[in-house]
């Protein structure tokens, strides 16, 4: 059987399909499944369990199933007629793409908006419930998990090596702009804290999001591991090597989650009901506004969940002045 996945997005987006891809595989073990995505993001599933190939067809060829009365070329006809099965995330209000696979010769085509629209469902529960269409078990809740490579986990082993006796080892992915960041400055505070009060050590993510903080974390934490623009299924693999990761709203801290580290989790004006990262260990610190949320606050709670697994218990510190909330996933 030869099944694509039309699933463009963000890395959070793709964390959350992980489930979709897991039940084909359980229901399909010798399928070939292909996506049509960005390969940066899709690299954590490519030969990694999930996904044989993610396809160039992003811009050879899928531009074409959107047009009406198309003239499909070739090339277009025999990429597409190769698929048994077809299950496209995407906005398609007119039927065209559907119609234009289904005229190209596609067995079967299932279109699927991208994104829940209520209040209180998980993105990855959502996101799987496409498969019903095709008389397929789904059972939420569902947790993403990554299946790493021995390459990555040599990468994760050695770049950990000289820090492998701190205790504990928590990895800080420092969003700061927009409505999901939380300024630089607390960060900092909580990287200082995790060293000279826990005799800790922190450890930084940094991508092309978090440029602009490098010089201010070198500088506050030059013997501190910075991981600076590694891929995906690297970063899954240093991650999971972690006691903590703290982080804000971000596809990072899907990656955390599913790779089964302990996560706390900062999230202001987004639903964490839906968009929450998806995992076993997850704490979120909800406020209606990121900077209402305190370096002492997080203190307490990350000194609270290094120690206990009573999450529970956790929850009690919630804080009323700040009208901030405490949830689990």
């Amino acid at each position: 059987m030869r099944i694509l996945v039309i699933r463009r997005g963000a890395i959070g987006d793709i964390i959350v399909t992980l489930p979709t891809l897991e039940i084909l595989r359980e229901n399909y073990p010798d399928a070939y499944i292909e996506v049509i995505g960005n390969y940066k993001y899709w690299e954590i599933a490519h030969n990694r369990y999930y996904v044989n190939t993610v396809s160039s067809g992003e811009t050879r060829f899928l531009y074409e199933i959107y047009l009406r009365n198309r003239e499909f070329s070739k090339e277009t006809v025999n990429y597409f007629s190769s698929f048994d099965l077809v299950l496209a995330y995407i906005s398609d209000p007119e039927g065209i793409v559907r119609e234009n696979l289904i005229k190209i010769g596609v067995k079967r085509v299932i279109i699927y908006p991208p994104f829940p629209r209520g209040e209180n469902q998980h993105a990855a529960d959502y996101t799987a419930l496409i498969l019903r269409e095709i008389e397929l078990n789904v059972n939420p809740p569902l947790f993403p998990k990554i299946h790493l490579s021995r390459e990555d986990l040599n990468f994760a082993s050695r770049f950990l090596f000289p820090f492998r006796e701190y205790q504990p080892l928590v990895a800080i992915h420092p969003r700061t702009f927009g409505h999901k960041g939380w300024a630089i400055e607390k960060f900092i505070e909580i990287g200082r804290w995790i060293e000279n009060t826990l005799n800790g050590k922190s450890m930084w993510i940094i991508g092309p999001a978090e440029e602009e903080n490098i010089k201010a974390i070198e500088s506050n934490f030059p013997s501190s591991p910075i991981l600076k623009f590694q891929s995906l299924p690297e970063v899954a693999a240093v991650l999971g090597s972690c006691h903590l990761y703290f982080g804000c709203d971000t596809g990072i801290s899907h990656l955390a989650a599913a790779a089964g580290t302990r996560v706390l989790a900062l999230f202001g004006p987004t639903n964490p009901r839906v968009w929450c990262p998806r995992g076993k260990n997850v704490l979120i610190v909800k406020s209606d506004e990121m900077p209402k949320i305190q370096e002492d606050k997080v203190e307490e709670i990350i000194t609270k969940y290094i120690t206990s697994n009573d999450i529970e218990g956790i929850r009690c510190l919630q804080s009323e002045d700040l009208n901030d909330q405490l949830t689990t996933p």
